[in-house]
């Protein structure tokens, strides 16, 4: 079980950003949320599953109860995944 665990949430959001035509790519606010979040210290950085999430919920397509549940799965599946690579 190599990256099954991290590609069912991972695949299933990626799908559905394929359907709504909606990519990855950070807009101009994602950037300047990025440049507050780093001017108070903190450094947050989205992979493009979690990118896309943050897209999807935008654009109308999920809402926050639906973006919170796929992404506390696709966290817990990615940490899953590196217990099992570092066993």
């Amino acid at each position: 079980m190599s990256r099954s665990a991290t590609d069912s949430v991972a695949s299933e959001v990626r799908k559905l950003a394929a359907e709504h035509q909606i990519s990855a790519d950070r807009d101009s606010l994602s950037c300047m949320a990025v440049t507050i979040t780093r001017l108070a210290g903190d450094v947050v950085e989205l992979d493009g599953v979690e990118q896309l999430l943050v897209n999807l919920k935008r654009k109308g397509v999920l809402n926050k109860a639906e973006i919170m549940a796929l992404q506390g799965r696709y966290l817990q599946e990615k940490r899953r995944s590196k217990k099992q690579l570092s066993a």
